[in-house]
């Protein structure tokens, strides 16, 4: 299964953006959580797909944010994880939905 390095960090809201690089291009997935969530970041998030035709869309997920990493399976497949920088408590299951965009 291919792999790519990034980072996600939370936005205000309860909303979140990652950001991957593939083949020198900026593969982007932002969204929101249905619930509320500490920000967090983690510069050292990865990203786990089969094929590049998964990044594309609205695409929902379920997973867990802390204590001490993050962890997003979307409904197609791809995985994002990663150590948080600073840890978050309580640790706390999550669900959302996001958009890939490319550039």
């Amino acid at each position: 299964m291919p792999s790519a390095e990034g980072f996600i960090k939370s936005t205000a809201g309860g909303r979140f953006a990652c950001t991957f690089l593939i083949d020198d291009l900026m593969y982007n997935f932002s969204g929101s959580f249905a619930s509320s969530v500490p920000a967090f970041t983690s510069n050292t998030a990865t990203l786990a797909y089969t094929t590049l035709n998964q990044l594309v869309s609205t695409r929902s997920f379920d997973g867990r944010v802390g204590p001490n990493n993050i962890k997003l399976t979307l409904a197609n497949g791809p995985v994002i994880d990663g150590v948080l920088d600073m840890p978050i408590s309580p640790g706390s299951t999550v669900s959302g939905s996001g958009v890939w965009t490319g550039n």
